[in-house]
């Protein structure tokens, strides 16, 4: 266990710049199969590009080129910032969506006002692109975790 630890002390922030990779490696991966890619949404696979090269780079900058890339990396959590508020925007907006269909309904004949109800209860049950009810308001806060923690591990980081 000895030889482990030392192994761990040794290597610690090479460690740990593979761990935040394959952190915005992950992120990357869900923002493509859930289809992440239109529009605005766009920012988010971006700023996941931009953060693993940024890492990746972590492993070879020294000196002022080091802190540079740790300024980009606290820029880029910024964007998970932005996305969140995205995110809990259009929850909100979905959120009353159903209501002001129920009241649409309240002002139709009875045939109507049935196929009114049908139509939000199958809207609310069924999932959107990706297969969630709702945009995650947090997820994007993922971004923001792995950048700020990359831009720590680069000012720890020792100049060999």
């Amino acid at each position: 266990m000895q030889k482990l630890e030392n192994l761990v002390r040794r290597h610690f922030t090479a460690i740990l710049l593979l761990l935040l990779l394959g952190g915005f490696a992950t992120v990357l991966a869900e923002l493509l199969i859930t289809n992440h890619v239109g529009g605005t949404q766009l920012v988010a696979v971006v700023a996941t590009v931009v953060g693993a090269l940024a890492v990746l780079a972590g492993f070879f900058v020294k000196g002022t080129l080091r802190h540079v890339v740790a300024i980009l990396l606290l820029v880029l959590t910024v964007s998970g910032l932005m996305g969140m508020r995205q995110h809990a925007e259009a929850a909100s907006e979905e959120a009353a969506m159903p209501a002001a269909l129920t009241l649409a309904a309240d002002y139709q004949p009875i045939a109507a006002q049935s196929a009114a109800v049908a139509r939000t209860s199958q809207q609310e049950s069924t999932p959107r692109e990706g297969g969630e009810a709702a945009p995650p308001p947090l997820a994007p806060l993922s971004l923001s975790g792995l950048a700020l923690m990359g831009a720590v591990v680069l000012l720890a980081k020792q100049d060999a």
